[in-house]
């Protein structure tokens, strides 16, 4: 892994090469690039000039990267990290589609197995982080990715961007929001300092989301922001778990039950919470393999895998989610 800080725009231009624009948001600007020196397609994310900051927050995303033993199943490898007319850049593998763009593809729905898969997966990329005493704090179907080739079947954990070192001393209630509204806990619309257990809560609304194909605060076509965040905590908040998990295996229930109920401080049960899944699928005597949804619909079209999950998040239009 060369993730060394070069802050020579030569070392940025020489090497790599600007194909198109994947995505934006609030701090970056993602391109899909090709890396000369290793022959292959690569991600760069570029910080925004007119980004208003006391620290680069691309620069605080290295760090957290930095974090990780390499390789590490469902975290994307740092290619190249540094500096190009001082402007910040961080170079990663290439990835497949998000969950997002799959969903979609699956016609905006998953069965309970592939709902399942992912479950018990992104348990897995929490639990890495949250063992390096990492809280993500965006946790969302656009921040989960599938590899390529032979790493297709694993799920990614990307963007940490609004992630943060968990301080166990620095509990506030007077926290900004961070997030996506739609995925938010009800904590963190409440301005509650976030800790392992948000992270979980917005993976079980996602979870839900997939199940249900939707959650009842969606769509409210609201321009003012805060109007917006104050509807759907307030919609949320009326929802009781029982409501929300209705017609789901009474595991979901439990699931959103146990993270709503976790302290501040307290360190999740994965295994606990995995297991609940597992259950899911042994109740409805479905193998643990890595038969996705979308894996079927690829496998019954006439192309390649690799064409075609490289053509899905191509194709799909990135800002679909407006909550």
């Amino acid at each position: 892994m060369n993730n060394k800080l070069s802050t020579t725009s030569d070392s940025f231009t020489k090497r790599f090469t600007i194909i198109k624009e994947l995505g934006s948001g609030a701090f970056c600007t993602v391109y899909l690039g090709y890396d000369t020196l290793q022959k292959k397609n690569v991600a760069i994310k570029i910080e925004k000039k007119d980004v208003i900051k006391k620290k680069s927050r691309l620069s605080y995303e290295h760090e957290l990267y930095t974090l990780f033993t390499y390789p590490c199943k469902g975290i994307s490898e740092i290619i190249w990290y540094g500096k190009n007319n001082n402007i910040d850049i961080l170079i990663m593998e290439h990835l497949g589609p998000s969950l997002n763009d799959l969903f979609i593809f699956c016609d905006n729905k998953f069965s309970l197995k592939t709902t399942c898969l992912i479950a018990i997966q992104t348990l897995k990329r929490l639990e890495k982080l949250h063992s390096l005493n990492i809280i993500h704090r965006d946790i969302k179907p656009d921040n989960f990715l599938i590899g390529l080739d032979n790493n297709k079947d694993i799920i990614y954990l990307i963007d940490l961007g609004l992630s943060k070192i968990f301080n166990k001393k620095s509990y506030k209630k007077t926290c900004s929001f961070k997030g996506t509204l739609r995925y938010s806990s009800l904590r963190n619309h409440k301005g509650i300092e976030q800790s392992y257990r948000d992270d979980l809560e917005s993976l079980g609304y996602m979870l839900i989301y997939f199940s249900k194909q939707s959650l009842p605060w969606q769509n409210t076509n609201i321009k003012d922001k805060q109007k917006k965040k104050d509807i759907i905590y307030n919609i949320k908040k009326k929802h009781s778990v029982s409501a929300l998990c209705s017609n789901l295996p009474i595991e979901f229930e439990y699931y959103l039950k146990y993270v709503q109920v976790l302290m501040y401080k307290e360190k999740p049960d994965y295994k606990y919470l995995i297991n609940l899944f597992k259950n899911i699928l042994k109740k409805s005597n479905v193998t643990l393999d890595n038969e996705y949804d979308w894996t079927i619909k690829i496998n019954s079209l006439q192309h390649t895998n690799k064409t075609i999950l490289q053509d899905i998040s191509n194709d799909i239009n990135k800002n679909a989610e407006s909550t």
